[in-house]
């Protein structure tokens, strides 16, 4: 889960024990790591980013990261607006449907969440070989 909703992340991680942040402890990535830094490592992982931070989808050179490294990330696009407990309300309502694009989707892609619409696939790539 990226950096921006740790109070979601730390109470998931809580609950189901395989989610990592930046800077949980024994995690792949620094906390305060930049996104084009930590994007490689999640993608070379094979982990899902959890994030509301929809820059990382509009910047041209964090964007190409995603693509180049085969990243597979959920944006939750209403989180703006969203307390953290109804950020968490959002993604759990919406969980099941990320397991099952994980399961059969390979990467990359980039999906939005949203508490009325839940989980839409908006855009797959393929990574360069």
């Amino acid at each position: 889960m990226d950096e921006n909703s740790l109070g979601v992340a730390k109470a998931l991680q809580h609950v189901r024990g395989d989610l990592t942040w930046p800077g949980a402890p024994g995690g792949p990535v620094s906390q305060g790591a930049r996104d084009v830094d930590w994007l490689p490592i999640v993608g070379a992982q094979g982990l899902i980013v959890l994030t509301r931070d929809k820059n990382i989808r509009k910047r041209p050179h964090e964007r190409a990261q995603l693509v180049a490294h085969g990243v597979r990330a959920c944006f939750l696009t209403s989180g703006g607006q969203l307390a953290l407990f109804d950020q968490l309300r959002v993604w759990l309502r919406w969980w099941d449907d990320i397991e099952r694009l994980a399961d059969t989707e390979p990467g990359p892609w980039l999906a939005s969440v949203t508490a009325s619409q839940g989980v839409r696939l908006f855009e797959q790539g393929r990574a360069e070989s």
